[in-house]
């Protein structure tokens, strides 16, 4: 693969998900990565909605080029999609608007957004899902607080309406099932949490697990073939993320223990 150029339409999950993976496509072979990454702390599929509606410029835009991240602050969706010919745009769901998983109200304007992505990205660029994953039982989040800390019910919620209401929404070309792989993660001997505060993945192990789910699901890459991977990530570490993402996307809905 020569190039590639994926945009995210997101928040501090979108961060977490796309930190590594300009490193993992370099480890790959790809010759030219062009990533962009829309952000708002918590933002929802109907607070992304109203501001590309409104054409507001509220997000902090963060760009790499495989030389690390820079940032530009006041940006709108609308120019970051005309920024580039991207192969692919990636919606990303937050819990700002405090809807739970098992409200479909809080994807109400998921078909309107891809609509409004589609029609300044072209039919050339495909239209990704980034699945969240769950927050740890003793987090007090809302999400999981709603389901009593039972990290296994959330998780649950979360696949059925990823499968049931996202999916079944026209427009969505590629499933990216990171919190399967981050639950798939958790069920091997790792001596450590896979967040940094309960909620946010680590620096390493987590993200890393994030971003070859999310790398491989976009592009079909052999993520196996990667030789890097982050710093203070042991091999067995490394095998584990590579199983974790590999068994979600080939069982997105369900846990494979590793």
């Amino acid at each position: 693969m020569e190039e590639i150029k994926i945009l995210s339409i997101g928040n501090s999950f979108s961060v977490d998900t796309m930190e590594h993976v300009a490193n993992i496509a370099l480890s790959l072979g790809v010759k030219s990565v062009k990533l962009g990454n829309l952000y708002i702390g918590g933002c929802s599929i109907n607070m992304h909605f109203s501001n590309a509606e409104n054409d507001s410029s509220s997000y902090i835009y963060y760009t790499n080029i495989g030389k690390g991240w820079n940032h530009t602050e006041n940006f709108k969706i609308s120019d970051a999609i005309k920024n580039e010919n991207w192969d692919f745009i990636s919606i990303q769901h937050g819990s700002g608007d405090g809807g739970f998983y098992s409200n479909p109200k809080s994807y109400e304007k998921l078909p309107a957004l891809i609509k409004y992505v589609k029609s300044l990205a072209g039919e050339k660029t495909k239209i990704a899902f980034n699945m969240t994953w769950v927050a740890e039982p003793t987090h007090t989040h809302h999400e999981i607080v709603s389901y009593g800390g039972d990290q296994m019910l959330t998780y649950r919620k979360i696949a059925e309406t990823t499968q049931n209401t996202v999916l079944a929404t026209e427009g969505i070309d590629i499933l990216s099932p990171v919190g399967t792989a981050v639950q798939n993660a958790r069920t091997a001997d790792l001596p450590s949490l896979l967040t940094r505060d309960g909620y946010h993945l680590s620096y390493g192990l987590g993200r890393y697990i994030a971003g070859l789910t999310f790398f491989k699901a976009l592009t079909g890459c052999d993520i196996e073939k990667t030789e890097w991977c982050p710093d203070g990530v042991n091999e067995k570490e490394k095998a584990c993320a590579l199983r974790a993402a590999l068994s979600a996307l080939e069982n997105p809905f369900d846990i494979t223990e590793i």
